[in-house]
C-alpha cells in the first residue's frame, strides 16, 4: 500500500510539474483588445522576440519621467506610437465588435471575440520588478482604477510599454518595448 502511495505521489509531481506554466498576471482588456492579445504579447515577451528599434519603439507623452503624482486621482497615462508618429488617442484598430449587428432584429453578441487588426499596446505596472496592474488596449492612453492607484500611495510605480501591430490577431511587426517610466505617487 504505502508503495502505491509514494508512486502516486511521485506521477503526481511529475504530471503537476509538465503541466505548470508561468502565467502572467491577466490584464483588463479596453477598447479592441482581447484575451487573444494578452497571449501573443505573453508569448513575444517570455521568449525574447521582442524587438528593439528605437525609430519603432513607443514613446511616453505624460507624465513625465520620475513625476510626482497624487495618489487621490490616477494619473492619465498616455504614449504614442513612436517619436515620430503621434498616432491617434483612441487608436487606428478595427474590431466588428463595436459595429452593430442584428438577426432578426435581436442583437447578435459574437461568442469568442473577432480578431484584431490594427496597433495593440501591453502596458505593466510594476512596483518592485512585480506587475501589479495590466492593461491590453488599442488606445493610446490609460489609467489604474482609483482603487489600486491609490492603494500605491508612497511607492515607486514603473511602467512598460509594449507595441505590436497586429493583423487578425498575428503580429506583423514588432512588438517593441518603450524605455520604462519611473512614477513616485504621492502620499
Amino acid at each position: 500500500m504505502r508503495a502505491t502511495t509514494c508512486s502516486a505521489l511521485f506521477l503526481g509531481v511529475l504530471l503537476g510539474a509538465g503541466c505548470s506554466s508561468a502565467t502572467s498576471l491577466e490584464p483588463v482588456y479596453d477598447a479592441c483588445a482581447s484575451d487573444e492579445n494578452w497571449r501573443t504579447f505573453d508569448d513575444y515577451e517570455t521568449t525574447g522576440r521582442v524587438e528593439n528599434d528605437p525609430s519603432n519603439d513607443p514613446m511616453w507623452l505624460m507624465p513625465m519621467m520620475n513625476a510626482v503624482v497624487p495618489s487621490a486621482m490616477p494619473a492619465i497615462i498616455q504614449w504614442q506610437p513612436t517619436m515620430t508618429d503621434p498616432g491617434m488617442m483612441y487608436g487606428d484598430a478595427v474590431c466588428p465588435q463595436f459595429q452593430p449587428g442584428s438577426i432578426s432584429g435581436l442583437s447578435a453578441t459574437p461568442l469568442h471575440l473577432p480578431p484584431v487588426s490594427g496597433t495593440v499596446y501591453d502596458l505593466h505596472f510594476a512596483m518592485n520588478g512585480t506587475d501589479v496592474y495590466r492593461v491590453v488596449t488599442t488606445q493610446q492612453q490609460e489609467a489604474a482604477p482609483i482603487a489600486s492607484w491609490s492603494g500605491w500611495a508612497g511607492k515607486t510605480l514603473t511602467l512598460t510599454l509594449y507595441k505590436a501591430q497586429m493583423l487578425m490577431n498575428e503580429v506583423v511587426t514588432g512588438p517593441y518595448q518603450s524605455s520604462p517610466l519611473t512614477l513616485q505617487i504621492s502620499q
